[in-house]
């Protein structure tokens, strides 16, 4: 498969900094804020696209000498660039919103992934988000302790990483070359990583590559669990948290996050398709879309076996105009596949 494509300007920035820090990998990628094995990849393609080598680096030497940047400093968590909410913009912009996707190595089909890629492609979307639990993280469960025999079932991180990655070209299968931005607000399973390394301080640095070097790889932004994205006055998150730091719950929390909220908000977490709309005093009114999930129609997972789910199986297509939420329609997971499925045959 072709290499994901990056930027120019994100290839002379990243030559830029391997000549700054002396070639040092690790520096560099501490400067620019990613981890090591993704500002590796990005040296890699630099070198094949004439970015770095003998003359680029005898035209660096040449300029005139910049200032020295201070020491990287070790963080237990990854710095995130956010896109911090502005002004409505004047025009429309459709979003392909995906929800729950649960990755993991216990569904090897892929053929979801490229459907969703190539249903982006077909109808020519404009952006594209995926709001968290984008893999399951089962190797990472606390809820089955490893010395039981539910938790010898769980799998190791490498496979839960070589699943997401599977997941990941699959998609970009489906894309087939389009080019649009991609945003992936980080759920509360991405999060295990994040708990994992906090209780494990020797690893840090080490798990969270793995995934980031994926989407950085494939041109996947993200933002942490619980933070909101904005598209204009959308704010887009896996799960909008109360005071206390929770998601909201209960049978009516969207009338909840309606009240608190000065924005329309997209969401996930609980895998029950809402579609809503709140009326404000002043001729205003809000609107609250949670996508459900993006799991296979009718798959359950492992925890929720036993308990009333009422999960719906689908993705959103959105239309934001003058920076709210305007039209909207819900691609059921079945008519999806069946529709944009055919073609795909694996890696």
């Amino acid at each position: 498969m072709p290499a994901p494509s990056i930027s120019k300007e994100l290839l002379s920035e990243t030559a830029r900094l391997f000549y700054e820090y002396n070639k040092s990998v690790k520096k560099a990628a501490g400067a620019a804020g990613v981890p090591y094995t993704t500002f590796t990849s990005r040296v890699r393609r630099c070198r094949e696209l004439g970015y770095i080598n003998d003359q680029a680096e005898v035209e660096f030497k040449n300029q005139p000498e910049a200032k020295p940047k201070d020491e990287v400093k070790v963080v237990l968590k990854p710095v995130f660039r956010l896109q911090q909410r502005g002004a409505r913009p004047n025009d429309t912009k459709r979003v392909l919103a995906i929800g729950d996707c649960h990755d993991g190595p216990n569904m090897p089909d892929k053929t979801r992934f490229f459907a969703m890629g190539k249903y982006a492609k077909e109808n020519q979307v404009d952006q594209i988000i995926q709001i968290g639990d984008f893999a399951t993280c089962d190797s990472l469960n606390r809820f089955d302790r490893n010395d039981t025999l539910k938790g010898k079932e769980k799998p190791s991180f490498k496979q839960d990483m070589a699943s997401f990655q599977q997941a990941i070209r699959a998609f970009h299968k489906g894309l087939d070359g389009l080019d649009v931005p991609k945003h992936v607000t980080l759920g509360n399973h991405e999060d295990r990583i994040w708990s994992y390394t906090n209780r494990n301080p020797e690893v840090v640095e080490l798990l969270d590559q793995l995934m980031f070097a994926t989407l950085d790889d494939y041109g996947w932004t993200h933002s942490p669990y619980g933070e909101f994205y904005f598209i204009g006055d959308v704010g887009f998150t896996h799960a909008p948290l109360n005071v206390m730091g929770k998601a909201y719950g209960g049978m009516y929390s969207e009338n909840q996050i309606a009240r608190d909220s000065l924005h329309d908000v997209v969401y996930g977490h609980t895998h029950k398709r809402l579609d809503k709309t709140f009326p404000k005093m002043g001729n205003q009114f809000l609107t609250i879309i949670n996508l459900g999930t993006s799991l296979p129609a009718g798959h359950v997972e492992e925890y929720a076996k036993h308990t009333l789910t009422g999960w719906s199986y689908g993705v959103y297509d959105i239309y934001i105009k003058d920076g709210k939420i305007d039209e909207r329609s819900w691609i059921p997971m079945d008519n999806l596949i069946e529709r944009y499925g055919e073609g795909y045959a694996g890696d």
